[in-house]
């Protein structure tokens, strides 16, 4: 190994378009969603120790975080002592459907796989990332992917055009288990287009997008948490807001802007209101070097 510890940012991500086509025998869900990185991200250190495991994320520190899971896994393939600790600077909140958790972990392979010198292949780690989580495999790559299964089949997509973006998110976040249970109450399953999705990519025209903006979980989600719904109607009420969408399950709601300017701008609107506000934008890639 010709070092012993790596920096990365590990973005966030959001939901452009989410479809629930079906339940499986395991109680999971099936899906079809369109996928896309965000800017918005955790600043990870990882350094090769002796041994054991360290993950430090503040309040969510220890060997539930996916991070940890993702260092497990990866050294349980491996005929290696060394341990591994791992700093989060957590930036990108939880229960938010932005897929902060599963950013840290697909980063953490990553990282890993550079400081063992490459042990496993791209494939090789995508099925590590496809056994931790949902969105694991998707951030490892990032960009814009459509998922199939229960997310974590993804097929090429042409990459967005740079979207700007405002991110808010209520106080209060959204379970996960919890929104997926109050959708099988009342809600019926749907389908995407992937070829309406790839030509309307393939304009590079952020405007092309908003029309096909699209989250089956919405009602239910809005249902736990009825501020979701006061947040999107307001965003659409903003200047130069082509769209907006709450991602994956919530509670963050996103509103895609013409410019960066116009995004500034209304940032400076929702600072007295309940909520927690980001202006970000699309980038290609799941995670960089810091």
């Amino acid at each position: 190994m010709s070092q012993n510890q790596v920096e990365l940012f590990a973005y966030a991500k959001i939901n452009l378009a989410l479809a629930v086509t079906g339940r499986r025998s395991d109680g999971y869900h099936e899906l079809e969603s369109v996928m896309q990185s965000i800017g918005l991200s955790d600043r990870i250190r990882i350094t090769l120790t002796e041994r054991g495991i360290e993950c430090s994320c503040g309040e969510w520190s220890g060997p539930e975080n996916l991070a940890y899971q993702a260092a497990r896994v990866f050294l349980a393939g491996l005929n290696t002592t060394s341990g591994i600790k791992i700093e989060i600077e957590k930036n990108i909140p939880v229960q938010a459907g932005l897929g902060g958790g599963s950013a840290d972990a697909a980063a953490t392979l990553y990282a890993l796989n550079h400081l063992f010198q490459e042990p496993y292949s791209l494939e090789q780690l995508k099925s590590l990332a496809a056994g931790l989580g949902a969105d694991v495999a998707f951030c490892l790559q990032g960009g814009t992917q459509w998922a199939t299964g229960v997310g974590d089949v993804l097929k090429d997509l042409p990459l967005a055009p740079r979207i700007h973006l405002v991110i808010v998110k209520p106080w209060q976040g959204v379970n996960t288990a919890l929104a997926y249970r109050t959708f099988d109450q009342e809600s019926k399953f749907t389908h995407l287009s992937y070829e309406e999705w790839r030509k309307a990519l393939a304009l590079k025209q952020a405007e092309a997008l908003a029309p096909l903006l699209y989250n089956d979980m919405e009602p239910a989600s809005m249902k736990l948490l009825p501020e979701i719904a006061r947040i999107k109607e307001d965003l659409q009420k903003e200047e130069g807001c082509l769209g907006a969408l709450m991602s994956g399950s919530g509670s963050a709601v996103f509103g895609m802007f013409q410019s960066s300017e116009q995004a500034q701008r209304v940032v400076g609107s929702w600072q007295d209101k309940e909520c927690k506000v980001w202006v970000t934008h699309t980038v290609e890639r799941g995670h960089c070097h810091g």
